[in-house]
Order: C-alpha cells, then sequence, then structure tokens
C-alpha cells in the first residue's frame, strides 16, 4: 500500500522531538511492506529550522518532502489570519502534494497527524479523490471548552475524514461530545530503538533510587508539582535522585522553586537530547514519572515501560489505559501529599516490580510492529470501501 502522511515536521538535532511521532509511525509502516511519502510545511517561528525551500529526502525507508516557509505568524500579520489558511497555507499544502504525486504516483490513503494537517489533507482528499484517515493528539482537545478557532477548524477536518483515529479512550469521548464525530481508539507506540532492550539487574544496594523524567518544561507537565512532592516526601536525600529531560519557558520558575528547598543536589535538569542520549539515561535510571496535568497518551511514558521502569504518573489522558498494580503507581492530578505518598511507596516497594515483565507488557501492547498493523487494517478498509 502507498501511503502519504501528512506531518507536522521532521526531527532534527537541534528540535529532536518534533515530528517524533510521525517518524516512528512512518517507519514501522514501511517495515511492514507499506511505501511511506512523508510530507510537511514547517511554517514555525524557530530557530535552526534550516533553509527556506523544499527538502527531498530518504530515511530509514521512508520518503521525506519537508518545505521550510516563512514563519506563519509574520505573513498572518500581514496578510491577515484568514487569507494565511485559506489561501496561502491551502495552496502550499495542494502544491506539495502534486509535486509528490508527479514524483510517486497517486496515493492510496492519505494519512493526517492532527488536525491543524487534517483540516488541508480535506482539500488534498477531495481535489485528487484520495481517501483520509486522521489521527488526533492534541491535550487541548480534551478540555471542556474549547478555543474557537480549535473548535471551527477541528470541525472541518473531522467531518472530511473516512476514519478518525483517537490515541486515547478519553480523547475519543470527548472528541465525540465536542463534534459528535465516533473516533477508532490505536494507542501511541515506543520507536523502533526500544524494542532491543534488555531488561537489567535491579541491584539497588546502597545506591540512590534514580527518578527520570522527559517532558518540555511547560506548566501543563507539571513539574512544578513533582518538585514540591520530593519537599514534602521526607525521603532521605541520599536514597533518591531526579533528572529532569526537556526545556521550556518553565525552566527558571523550576530552578527557583528546586533552589527554594534546597534540592539542588537530588534534581537536575538536563535539557534537551535527542533519543539515543534519552534512551541512555533512562537505561541508567530506575523510575519514570510524570505529573502531568494533562496528556493523551504520553509516549514518553511507553518509551519508559518498554525499558522496563516503573511509572508513577498522574491521572489524566490515557494513562490508565497503560499503567496498573504491576508497572506503576497512579495519582490525582495537582495532589501534592498523594505523590509524595506515592514516591515513598515506590522506593520502598521498587524491589517488587519485575523489569522484563515490564518489558514483555508493554511489547505486547505497543510495539511498532503491533501499532503499524492495527493502523494497516484500518487503512485497508477505507481503501475498500472507497474503491467500492
Amino acid at each position: 500500500m502507498y501511503i502519504l502522511m501528512i506531518a507536522r515536521g521532521v526531527p532534527s538535532p537541534h528540535h529532536p522531538q518534533w515530528g517524533c511521532f510521525e517518524k516512528d509511525q512512518a517507519e514501522a509502516l514501511a517495515r511492514l511492506g507499506h511505501k511511506v511519502v512523508v510530507m510537511s510545511i514547517d511554517a514555525r517561528f524557530a530557530r535552526h529550522r534550516g533553509s527556506l525551500g523544499l527538502h527531498h529526502f530518504s530515511r530509514n525507508g521512508v520518503e521525506y518532502y519537508n518545505k521550510t516557509v516563512l514563519p506563519a505568524v509574520l505573513i498572518s500579520k500581514i496578510i491577515g489570519q484568514d487569507k494565511y489558511l485559506k489561501g496561502l497555507k491551502r495552496t502550499r499544502y495542494i502544491n506539495l502534494a502534486k509535486r509528490i504525486i508527479a514524483d510517486n504516483g497517486k496515493p492510496d490513503v492519505i494519512y493526517s497527524q492532527f488536525f491543524t494537517n487534517s483540516v488541508f489533507a480535506a482539500d488534498i482528499k477531495k481535489l485528487f479523490d484520495i481517501p483520509l484517515v486522521s489521527i488526533e493528539h492534541l491535550s487541548r482537545m480534551n478540555h471542556k471548552t474549547l478555543d474557537p478557532f480549535d473548535e471551527k477548524w477541528a470541525r472541518i477536518a473531522f467531518q472530511s475524514s473516512d476514519r478518525l483515529i483517537a490515541v486515547s479512550k478519553p480523547l475519543a469521548a470527548n472528541i465525540k461530545g465536542h463534534f459528535g464525530k465516533e473516533c477508532l481508539v490505536v494507542y501511541n507506540m515506543y520507536g523502533q530503538q526500544f524494542d532491543l532492550i534488555k531488561a537489567p539487574e535491579s541491584d539497588m544496594t546502597d545506591k540512590p533510587l534514580v527518578f527520570v523524567s522527559v517532558a518540555s518544561l511547560i506548566k501543563r507537565k507539571g513539574f512544578d508539582a513533582l518538585i514540591n512532592a520530593f519537599a514534602n516526601a521526607n525521603i532521605p536525600s541520599d536514597r533518591w535522585m531526579l533528572k529532569i529531560i526537556g526545556w521550556g519557558e518553565e525552566k527558571e520558575n523550576l530552578e527557583r522553586l528546586i533552589h527554594e528547598n534546597h534540592l539542588e543536589k537530588n534534581i537536575f535538569l538536563l535539557g534537551k537530547m535527542d533519543k539515543p542520549a534519552i534512551v541512555k539515561e533512562l537505561a541508567s535510571g530506575n523510575v519514570f514519572v510524570l505529573p502531568s496535568r494533562n496528556e493523551n497518551f504520553s509516549v514518553a511514558v511507553l518509551e519508559a515501560l518498554a525499558m522496563g521502569l516503573p511509572v508513577l504518573a498522574t491521572d489524566c489522558g490515557g494513562i490508565r489505559e497503560c499503567l496498573n498494580d504491576r508497572n506503576g503507581i497512579i495519582t490525582p492530578v495537582d495532589d501534592i501529599p498523594a505523590m509524595a505518598n506515592a514516591l515513598n511507596d515506590i522506593i520502598q516497594n521498587y524491589h517488587t516490580y519485575n523489569r522484563q515483565e515490564i518489558i514483555d507488557d508493554c511489547r505486547a501492547r505497543f510495539s511498532p510492529e503491533s501499532i503499524a498493523k492495527q493502523l494497516t487494517s484500518i487503512f485497508e478498509s477505507v481503501v475498500r470501501q472507497n474503491s467500492n
């Protein structure tokens, strides 16, 4: 099958998380024997995006067409947001699709990530008569009240999709409530590099327990609550260490909280890292922790489980669909006393977690091969329906 995926972008050394979900799925689909072409238009206001223009390259069995253009925020200010979205941005997507079809032929199916891409995928679907499958990840789709801009464009995208996928059951329910659109649920996957991991021996004699977290340093990720939970847990300082991988606007606030609670020798902000470096940190860690206030279905949690790490996470999004009493602990969102108790519990009972069992369970449910097969079944169903 020939799949045209519409993505946010492609990961790079400067922006390792940008387009990482899409890359992992594209490569997993290619390993099943599909022809996968990924198209993206990079209109971010960000440094180190690369030179303007079209960048066409192959990587790990996937063809990429990534076009870097002037930042959307600048063009929108000049010509207005409506003209930009309905005119220039739409034209860019259609023209890039035309180039890809000229080079590779007509795809069997369009697979679009996020409604912000799917609204333009709907134009490509109509113009070239190609069925469209859309998948939604955005956490703000879980809000009780949606931004009017999001609601307008998401409604167009979702109603134009032949199949709509949500990455968690709560997200599917929220989309149904907001838009009346039924969703299939296909969970996120971890990347192939995590399939190569073997569980290390868990010898914790006289060693501090190393907690690891991977997320952007933004308010939604709840790191302020986590730091306060550690400060309230009264755990001896030689028993634990926390490494936070990520970058964002909350960095200075988190540094202040660490200093105010005298935790400089226990909590370390490691900044941005690429996947190989993250794998190395997870491999040397003992427990993964994610104190988010809002999630859909965290890939970072899946990556930790794929490494055999028990996970302490807050009860938001699809966390209950991947955690149980054999692989972690769930606490209420923003409940600092509950989180502090969970930290003590996981330190005292760390020896009861079987890392190999955690790995085996994660691979059975969230491996690239398993998720790619589920996606393939959906694509085949849509293509059959479209041909009748």
